[in-house]
C-alpha cells in the first residue's frame, strides 16, 4: 500500500494536523477506516473494547445521551430537520465510524449525520469526570470550607462581610457554583479547541460581589494574604481582568502618595479619593479572544482559576475501628485484626490537584451581567448557536432524509454486515464473530475499490 502521506488529499493529513497541527478532533473531516476491524482498533485505542459487555453498554449510553443532546439542544428550533433515520437506529458505532468514510453524494446526508452523532459521543465521553462522579461532594467541602471559614452569616439582604476586624471587606452577595449538568458541560466543552473533559476549570466556583469596583481587588488582595487561595497554583492562561486597569491604579496612587507629601491632600483622604477614582475609571481593555469568545465584552470581572490540593482518606481509616474491636477478643478475632492490620498498611490515602474557579465583581456589574448584552442566557445563546454550526455544519441547510431500509446490494460490504438497525447494543460482542466473517471480503472489497482513499471520522466531518 503507497504511503498516505504522499497525497496531498489523503485523509490522514487531517489526523497528522490534529496531532501536531492545533487543530481540534472535532473539526477533522475524515479519517481513513478502511473497514469494521480498523474501526474496532481504532475503538480500542480510544478507549472501548468491543468485546467487553461493560464497554458496550458505556458506548449505547452515549450513543443515546447524543442521541438526546442533538434532539432537544440543537433541533429544537429546526422543525425540518431531523437525524438520518438510518444513524439514529445503529447500535454498532463501529459501523457509525465507517459510515463517516463513505464518499459521494449518494450517502452523503448520512455521513454528515454520523459525524454529527460521533462529535457528540466524544465529547460527552469527556464530561464524566471519575474524580468528579466518585469524590465530587469531597472535593467541593474541602475547597469552599476555605472561603466559608472567612465569611460572616449570610444577612436578610444576601449581604455578608470577608474577614473580621479592620481588613474585612463587605460584600453585597457571595455566591456558589451549583454543580454544571453533563448538557452544559457539553456544550461549555463542544466551544472549546481542546475538547477535553481536562478542560472544564469551573465544575467548583465561587462569586463574589462587593459594594464597590476598588473592593474587588481588596478581595483579591485578602484571599492572597490570609492564604484562602494559592497564587502559586493559580493557571494564568485563565486569570482575567476587565474591571480594573492594574497600571493605571498603581500610577493614581503614586500621584495621591505625591499629593498628601506636598500637602494637597490628607493621608486619611487618599482611600476615599481613591474609590471615586476607580469608580468613574473607564473599564480596561477585553483580554485577548481566546479566552472565551462568547463572553460579552459587556461583562466585567476579575476571575482567576486556582487548583487546591485535595486530600482523600484511605481505607485505613475506616478499618481502624474493626481492627480496634477485634484486638480485645479471641485468637481468631485478634488474627484477624492482624491480617487487617497488614492490609490497613497497603491503603494510601489519594491526593490531587482540582481547579475552582473565582469571580469578583462590584454589585454594579453584577446586576449588568443579569439583563442586557451580558446577561447570562444571551451568553448561553451565542454559545449554543456556535455549538449548533460546528456539530451540524452543513446540515443545516441539507432537505431532511426519507426514511430508508435495509441495505441494499449497492451498500458497502462492510455495512450490510452490521447490526441490523434498532437492535440494542447488549448482543453485540456475541456477534462479533458473525461480522468478523464478513470481514474478509470487506478487505477485498476496501482494497480493490477504484478509489483507496475511504474517509472516515469518529464522528468528525461536515
Amino acid at each position: 500500500m503507497p504511503n498516505p502521506l504522499l497525497s496531498s488529499r489523503h485523509p490522514a493529513w487531517q489526523t497528522i494536523r490534529a496531532l501536531i497541527g492545533g487543530v481540534s478532533a472535532i473539526d477533522v473531516h475524515r479519517l481513513p477506516l478502511r473497514s469494521l476491524r480498523e474501526a474496532e482498533d481504532f475503538l480500542l485505542c480510544y478507549g472501548f473494547d468491543c468485546k467487553n459487555d461493560e464497554h458496550i453498554t458505556e458506548m449505547e449510553e452515549l450513543r443515546t445521551e447524543a442521541i438526546a443532546f442533538i434532539e432537544e439542544e440543537l433541533l429544537n428550533d429546526e422543525p425540518n430537520l431531523k437525524i438520518h433515520p438510518e444513524v439514529r437506529a445503529q447500535p454498532d458505532v463501529r459501523v457509525l465510524l465507517r459510515w463517516t468514510s463513505t464518499s459521494g453524494s449518494r450517502h452523503r446526508e448520512r455521513q454528515m449525520w454520523a459525524c454529527a452523532m460521533l462529535r457528540l459521543m466524544h465529547t460527552l465521553s469527556h464530561c464524566h469526570s471519575h474524580l468528579n462522579i466518585r469524590y465530587g461532594d469531597l472535593i467541593r467541602t474541602q475547597i469552599l470550607d476555605r472561603f466559608e471559614a472567612h465569611l460572616s452569616p449570610e444577612e436578610p439582604d444576601g449581604a455578608r462581610t470577608l474577614g473580621r476586624g479592620p481588613g474585612a471587606v463587605r460584600l453585597a452577595r457571595f455566591l456558589i457554583k451549583k454543580s454544571k449538568p453533563t448538557r452544559s458541560l457539553a456544550m461549555k466543552l463542544l466551544h472549546k479547541p481542546e475538547n477535553v473533559a481536562a478542560d472544564i476549570f469551573d465544575r467548583v466556583g465561587v462569586r463574589f460581589v462587593t459594594k464597590e469596583r476598588l473592593d474587588t481587588l481588596f478581595v483579591v488582595d485578602y484571599l492572597r494574604t490570609h492564604h484562602v487561595v494559592m497564587f502559586a497554583n493559580v493557571k494564568p492562561s485563565r486569570s482575567r481582568n476587565t474591571l480594573i486597569d492594574l497600571d493605571w491604579l498603581v500610577g493614581e496612587l503614586e500621584r495621591l502618595e505625591e499629593e498628601v507629601r506636598a500637602g494637597r491632600l490628607a493621608r486619611y483622604e487618599r482611600l476615599q479619593r481613591l474609590r471615586e477614582l476607580t469608580q468613574n475609571q473607564p473599564f480596561p481593555a477585553p483580554p485577548q479572544p481566546n479566552y472565551n469568545t462568547f463572553s460579552s465584552v459587556a461583562y466585567h470581572s476579575i476571575q482567576f482559576t486556582c487548583r487546591q490540593m485535595i486530600r482523600i482518606p484511605g481505607e485505613a481509616e475506616s478499618l481502624h475501628e474493626v481492627i480496634t474491636s477485634l484486638a480485645g477478643g479471641d485468637d481468631a478475632s485478634q488474627r484477624l485484626a492482624e491480617q487487617l492490620t497488614t492490609h490497613a498498611q497497603r491503603l494510601q490515602p489519594i491526593r490531587f490537584f482540582f481547579p475552582f474557579e473565582v469571580q469578583i465583581l462590584d454589585e454594579e456589574s453584577y446586576r449588568l451581567s443579569r439583563e442586557g448584552l451580558a446577561a447570562h442566557h444571551i451568553y448561553k445563546a451565542r454559545q449554543r448557536e456556535a455549538v449548533k454550526q460546528r456539530v451540524l455544519g452543513r446540515l443545516l441547510n441539507v432537505e431532511p432524509a426519507v426514511e430508508v431500509g435495509a441495505a441494499t446490494q449497492n451498500d458497502s460490504i462492510d455495512d450490510a454486515a452490521a447490526l441490523p438497525a434498532g437492535e440494542g447494543a447488549a448482543p453485540l460482542a456475541d456477534r462479533l464473530g458473525e461480522v468478523d466473517r464478513g470481514l474478509a471480503r470487506v478487505e477485498v472489497h476496501s482494497s480493490s475499490a477504484s478509489n483507496p482513499e475511504l474517509p472516515g471520522v469518529p464522528g468528525l466531518g461536515r
